[in-house]
């Protein structure tokens, strides 16, 4: 049941019919004093890096996490202090927004998670991203050296700091170290091994923070669980604080958790119609297991997703989806060795900048299919690499998804807009472009759609356990039925995705729910066009706003 939508959501779909019949009023404008003000303060807050953070706890002591977390609360009160009433339209948005971010980043440093999981410490991870990104290698050798010499810091200090055992963050930090050992043992050596000479500062620096992720292996299996027992859940209190404050979005938990119990019955209701369309003796969890064991050539998985990935820019470019206005593309890769047991399927990285040949260049990461594998992990991979899940996936990263919304939002003019964006807007445009798609015909038959209201089912039971993990409604176990019983994941598919959640308070509840609000202004937005209404023209309308909650997105949207 859908309950207590936000007011200001409310007033914005009555100012729709209001702006349908009044004259246009002078918009009123910033003070030119007090929006340098706000600047200066968004330039600080960038702390010098590529997102809004207040700065890094670099060497990852307890000294300089509080340190962070005192920086973020002073940032956060002066950017309070700003008189808002002084600033108009973009500029009052940005505040706004500036806001929802800080307000975010204190309550994560509040959660203290580096007392917990023994993943914070494993930034050195990221180096692959370093190694694998374009450039001479000779060039990339002062900062992987420093960053190596900072791991060690890192997990040495996660050593003397990790107090509190929760099970399953012991777990999967064990997982994740031991494989850290790949990029060390294998990936590293491939990189020197293309300098011209070797290089004996990065030799010593690389042993050294091996050592160290060697200690902390030993560490995170034999210490770590006799520490305090914890738990990953942020609470009631906080998981409202973090609704209100960072997503501004127009639930509380109880009632966000009730809103995903409906939405999902009523998702369950429209599959169950079209299973019995399709074929009236199978029920709709029969007729997706037969649409998953339909799959490619194991080997070729990687040509397949790039053949589909450029089908959804062909049928962009046909239908007018939307404006694409930069030199682009999109390769299918390969996902590093060491990534492929944090995620079942892979990931995506959508460009930053142009690169070499002056092209933005996004990358969708695949988990490769390994011939050393037994038969039931053979299988259990190619039926969560069916025909269906390809084609869905594709829109939702690429065209018209992940990577065009990256491209407008890195081309952003206001600084703010162009290096930060929320779960609430960019998943919900991934989950959309789903649907988009199904609407304007590029699925080929219905055994295909059904695939995709059975992922939509899936980011429709994120709702339900996101909150429910993090309120103390569902436990692990229940989460992993849901998805293991309810929605058709595979036993470890399913501890996979749960155990996202439980990192990551509030980041999965952005892909349902923020489709169904953008849907709910596509709408709003064809009222207020009339005749002149195009879905290219919302959606480059929205993408040029920038990727912020959505009432912020819905004030820019209408309110201009």
């Amino acid at each position: 049941m859908l309950v207590f939508r936000f007011p200001r959501l409310i007033a914005a779909g009555i100012c729709l019919a209001l702006l349908a019949c009044q004259p246009a009023k002078k918009q009123r404008t910033s003070d030119a004093g007090e929006v340098q003000k706000l600047n200066d303060l968004i330039a600080k807050l960038k702390g010098g890096g590529s997102r809004l953070s207040g700065g890094e706890a670099q060497d990852m002591s307890a000294a300089s996490f509080a340190k962070l977390l005192a920086n973020l609360q002073e940032q956060l009160q002066n950017l309070r202090q700003l008189d808002t009433a002084k600033l108009a339209g973009a500029d009052l948005v940005d505040w706004k927004f500036a806001q929802s971010i800080l307000a975010g980043k204190v309550l994560e440093q509040e959660r203290a998670l580096w007392k917990k999981d023994p993943r914070v410490y494993m930034t050195f991870t990221r180096l692959s991203g370093v190694i694998g990104r374009p450039g001479d290698p000779a060039g990339k050798v002062s900062e992987i050296t420093k960053r190596l010499t900072t791991a060690r810091w890192q997990l040495e200090n996660g050593i003397l700091q990790l107090d509190t055992y929760v099970p399953r963050f012991q777990e999967l930090g064990l997982f994740m170290a031991e494989n850290g050992l790949v990029f060390f043992d294998r990936e590293l050596p491939r990189f020197t091994a293309q300098l011209p000479a070797p290089n004996d500062t990065l030799a010593t620096a690389a042993q050294e923070a091996r050592a160290a992720l060697v200690n902390f292996i030993s560490f995170i299996r034999n210490e770590l669980p006799k520490k305090t027992p914890g738990t990953f859940a942020i609470g009631e209190e906080a998981y409202n604080r973090m609704l209100r404050e960072q997503v501004l979005l127009g639930y509380d938990a109880d009632s966000l958790y009730r809103f995903g119990l409906s939405e999902f019955d009523k998702t369950v209701a429209e599959m169950e119609h079209l299973a019995k369309k399709i074929d009236p003796t199978k029920t709709w969890q029969q007729l997706a297991t037969e649409i998953k064991n339909e799959y490619p050539e194991p080997h070729k998985m990687i040509e397949v997703h790039q053949e589909w990935v450029n089908k959804t820019r062909e049928h962009v470019i046909k239908y007018n989806l939307i404006p694409i206005h930069w030199k682009e593309r999109v390769k299918v890769v390969e996902r590093a060795e060491y990534l492929r047991k944090t995620s079942y399927y892979g990931h995506f990285s959508f460009a930053k900048a142009k690169d070499a040949d002056s092209i933005y260049t996004s990358e969708m990461h695949i988990n490769p299919f390994e011939d050393q594998w037994d038969e039931k992990k053979k299988k259990e991979y190619l039926v969560e690499h069916d025909w269906g899940v390809i084609m869905v996936t594709a829109p939702h990263e690429t065209y018209a998804g992940h990577h065009i919304q990256g491209l407008y939002q890195i081309n952003n003019p206001r600084p703010l807009r162009r290096e930060n964006s929320i779960s609430i807007f960019h998943e919900g445009w991934g989950l959309y472009n789903e649907q988009l798609f199904r609407e304007t015909g590029f699925f080929p038959n219905d055994k295909i759609i059904l695939r995709q209201l059975q992922l939509r089912l899936w980011r429709n039971a994120r709702v339900i356990y996101d909150v429910g993990l993090h309120t103390g409604r569902m436990s692990y176990e229940d989460a992993i039925a849901l998805m293991r019983d309810k929605v058709g994941f595979l036993e470890w598919a399913a501890q996979l995705e749960v155990d996202g959640a439980t990192a990551s308070p509030g980041y999965y509840i952005g892909y349902f729910t923020g489709m169904m609000e953008i849907l709910r202004m596509r709408e709003d937005y064809k009222k207020w066009k009339g005749d002149q209404f195009t879905l290219s023209g919302f959606h480059e309308d929205l993408l040029k706003i920038g990727s912020m909650p959505i009432i912020l997105m819905r004030e820019s949207l209408f309110i201009r």
